[in-house]
C-alpha cells in the first residue's frame, strides 16, 4: 500500500506523514527530498526555482515530479509492502493515476487561515522557515491559503479526500489520518 498525504505548504503534511508512518511501522519520504536528489543529480527542472504559489505553477511543477514520482513508487514496491510520501509536489489528479497501477490511500491537507504569529510559533517540521526574512514569511502566509484552495478544488474534482486545517490543526490531522486510515 502506498499512502499519500499531499497538499499544501504549512498545512502538517509531514507532521501527519510521520505520525502515520510511525504508528503502521512503515518508511516514509518527503517529495522535498526526491526532487532534491533529482534536481541535485543534474534533472532541469523547466519552472524557476523562484516560490510561486500560483495554481499554474504548482500545477507545471507537480507535473513534471509527477513521472519521477511514479517511477519512485514503482521501485519502492520491490523493498517494502507499505510506504508513506508525502509533500506539495503531486495533485489529487496523480494520486488517481497512481492509484490505476498500484494500491494507494491519499488524503490531502491545507490551510486556509494562517497567520504570520502561527506560522513563526509553529515551526512545524520545517524548521528552515523560521529563518526566512520576515517578508518572505509574510509572502508564504499570504499565498498558503490560495495554494489550499487550489489543493481543495483539485481533490474535489479527482473525488480525493481533502482536509482543512486551518481552525483546529490537531482534529484537522485527526480527521485527516482518519480517512488515510479508512481508505
Amino acid at each position: 500500500m502506498i499512502y499519500l498525504v499531499g497538499g499544501a505548504p504549512r498545512a502538517g503534511k509531514s507532521i501527519l506523514g510521520q505520525r502515520v508512518a510511525q504508528r503502521a511501522r512503515i518508511g516514509w519520504v518527503s517529495t522535498d527530498v526526491l526532487r532534491s536528489v533529482l534536481l541535485g543529480a543534474g534533472l532541469k527542472q523547466e519552472e524557476a526555482e523562484a516560490w510561486d504559489a500560483s495554481p499554474d505553477a504548482v500545477a507545471r511543477a507537480a507535473d513534471w515530479f509527477f513521472p519521477h514520482l511514479e517511477r519512485f513508487a514503482w521501485g519502492i514496491g520491490s523493498l517494502a509492502d507499505s510506504y508513506l510520501i508525502e509533500g506539495v509536489h503531486f495533485l489529487p489528479r496523480h494520486a488517481v493515476a497512481l492509484g490505476q497501477r498500484f494500491a494507494v490511500r491519499s488524503v490531502f491537507i491545507g490551510c486556509s487561515e494562517l497567520s504570520l504569529q502561527r506560522f513563526q510559533e509553529f515551526p512545524g517540521c520545517s524548521r528552515g522557515y523560521a529563518s526566512l526574512p520576515l517578508e518572505f514569511q509574510r509572502q508564504i502566509v499570504e499565498d498558503v491559503p490560495r495554494w489550499s484552495a487550489f489543493i481543495a478544488a483539485e481533490a474535489a474534482a479527482a473525488g480525493c479526500p481533502y482536509v482543512d486545517t486551518g481552525g483546529d490543526f490537531a482534529a484537522g490531522l485527526d480527521r485527516a489520518e482518519a480517512l488515510l486510515a479508512a481508505g
